[in-house]
């Protein structure tokens, strides 16, 4: 990750907005929109409680694993070039094949650094998706580009800022220089993030109705707006 000046992967809406690799410079305002706009509207994050103020903890926790993410050089953001201000956010992971005996990366932050019940319950969704259908054992592929959080502040939505991140997500991944990914991952926890999916090509490998996860003494269906039903655990074979 740079300190500074991100690579500019492209303009948006005639030069609007500037669409740019996160750098370090960058890293606490991209955290910020996760706080405006990701822990609040999200719909794990409904079910979960990690939206409720009194969990600050909790969110707390998720910036660190974001934080950590970021140093992988492979998260992005979108910046409202008039102000310079950062107004969406894509949070990637370059995830491994663990050797035999060893834990993955979410399992491992879960095991270490997730204290609050919020984080924990937030993070086990994420551990017991990915591992319904394991894409590294079941494609034969050693590393593969998580598309973790991606976020875009109310006032900026509906400009196709979260599709521009998911197909940039794309973009980038065969370029590494190290480890190449072989597919791009992601859970798409709404009916906003299902339609990005399906328009960019992602392949749905499972779906999982909300009825299945619970937090609290509730279902997440019982938190989360009707209107999300399902999550989908999906893959874009590079």
């Amino acid at each position: 990750m740079r300190a500074q000046n991100g690579r500019l992967w492209s303009t948006l809406h005639n030069g609007k907005y500037e669409l740019r690799s996160l750098a370090n410079a960058d890293l606490e305002e991209a955290l910020n929109v996760l706080n405006d706009s990701f822990f609040i509207n999200e719909s794990v994050c409904n079910g979960c409680e990690i939206n409720l103020p009194e969990n600050s903890q909790a969110r707390q926790e998720l910036r660190e694993l974001c934080r950590i993410t970021a140093q992988d050089g492979v998260s992005l953001i979108i910046k409202y070039v008039e102000s310079g201000r950062i107004v969406a956010v894509s949070f990637n992971k370059l995830q491994f094949a663990p050797p035999p005996g060893e834990d993955n990366f979410f399992v491992k932050f879960y095991n270490e650094q997730a204290k609050s019940p919020q984080a924990k319950a937030l993070m086990n969704y994420m551990i017991t998706m990915d591992a319904k259908i394991d894409v590294c054992a079941e494609y034969n592929m050693d590393c593969v580009c998580e598309l973790m959080f991606l976020a875009t502040l109310p006032e900026f939505g509906r400009q196709g800022l979260g599709r521009a991140l998911a197909e940039t997500t794309i973009q980038l991944a065969p370029e590494l220089q190290d480890k190449r990914p072989k597919a791009v991952t992601a859970l798409w926890t709404s009916i906003f993030t299902q339609k990005i999916g399906k328009a960019v090509g992602f392949k749905v490998l499972n779906t999982v109705p909300y009825s299945e996860f619970e937090y609290n003494g509730k279902r997440f269906d019982e938190r989360i707006k009707p209107i999300h039903k399902f999550s989908e655990q999906v893959m874009f074979k590079l």
